[in-house]
């Protein structure tokens, strides 16, 4: 059973990353990462957004012994497949991560900690109501900058050309870049999706940008808090008669309690199905309501899934609490979120 009192989730209590972990389990870490330490060795840092089967990535990290190759994927399929690839090939310099790219460069990368950013074939949206979906928009180039040394680079490649002429107009927006039509590496229209294409008779684009060390804004990480968000209230765990969905908008995203459970145990308690949505990182939670002594009830996040605490994963404890409140059956005591 899960502890009954507000758990610490302090980084510095969480268990250490081994070095060797080829799938990094980044939500256990402090941000931003130690890469010297998962790597095991001090060398310039490549990262790619989106590898797919990690065709890619392999190519280029046994051309480029000497280089770090951190990958990013949101498809968990994608990440078992390249996960096997690069076990298979015994490849010591690639680090993998299931998580989006800019909750990434910005919590879990350091300012000047990147030599390049690689996104190959990204997705077109190509409908233009859809464009906002793009990630080669000026905000991530600026993001980029600010995890970028200076001199390095974004290298992007794609078979859209309206895409290639909507990231040129964005990286020049950013006034951060100087936009170079470079020699693509070969690896680079050898992969899934550009033989794809090729097959298709589609021509295929490459362009750098390349960072010119002028001054990016500043992009803080997310502050780890020292003890999970919680509320203490008073009254009787009794069961619902009835539970409605909720959706609360909160900070930059929204919060939705999806479903109640009761759990049968010694002590009552009840747990919320919870989604948090915000533009960079999408979570799944589960939100415990559970009785202490007396007539004291504790709202909190449980542990698994290793949440990551942001502003609107906080809303999830006041979505809860004001649930709670909302029954008439409860009188508020503390909020801590």
């Amino acid at each position: 059973m899960a502890s009954q009192e507000p758990h610490e989730a302090s980084p510095a209590a969480l268990p250490d990353v081994v070095h060797n972990d080829i799938l990094v389990p980044w939500r256990r870490s402090p941000f931003p990462l130690e890469w010297p330490l998962l790597f095991a060795r001090q060398a310039p840092l490549q990262l790619e957004i989106g590898f797919g089967d990690g065709r890619f990535t392999a190519v280029q990290a046994r051309g480029l012994p000497t280089v770090d190759h951190i990958g990013l994927e949101i498809s968990g399929v994608s990440v078992r497949r390249a996960l096997v690839r690069v076990k298979r090939e015994a490849l010591a310099n690639v680090r993998l991560l299931k998580v989006g790219a800019t909750f990434a460069l910005r919590n879990l990368v350091a300012p000047a900690g990147l030599d390049a950013v690689v996104v190959n074939f990204p997705d077109p949206w190509p409908k233009e109501r859809h464009h906002k979906h793009r990630l080669l928009q000026a905000p991530f180039f600026r993001l980029a900058a600010s995890r970028l040394a200076a001199g390095g680079e974004i290298r992007f490649a794609t078979d859209h050309s309206d895409y290639l002429a909507f990231a040129i107009a964005e990286a020049a927006a950013s006034d951060l870049f100087d936009i170079e039509q470079a020699r693509p590496p070969a690896a680079v229209f050898e992969t899934k999706y550009a033989l794809k294409w090729k097959a298709q008779g589609k021509p295929l684009h490459y362009r750098v940008f390349r960072y010119r060390g002028e001054a990016a804004p500043e992009f803080p990480p997310l502050e780890r808090p020292a003890t999970m968000p919680h509320a203490l209230l008073t009254g009787r765990l009794d069961p619902p008669s009835t539970f409605t969905k909720v959706v609360l908008p909160f900070a930059e995203g929204y919060v939705v309690l999806h479903e109640l459970a009761q759990i049968a145990g010694p002590r009552d308690r009840w747990l919320l199905r919870v989604t948090v949505d915000e533009p960079d990182l999408k979570q799944q939670l589960l939100v415990a309501v559970q009785r202490r002594e007396g007539d004291e009830v504790i709202v909190r996040l449980e542990t698994f899934g290793d949440p990551i605490i942001t502003p609107t994963v906080r809303g999830a404890i006041h979505a809860v609490t004001e649930w709670l409140l909302a029954t008439g059956e409860f009188q508020l005591t503390a909020r801590n979120y």
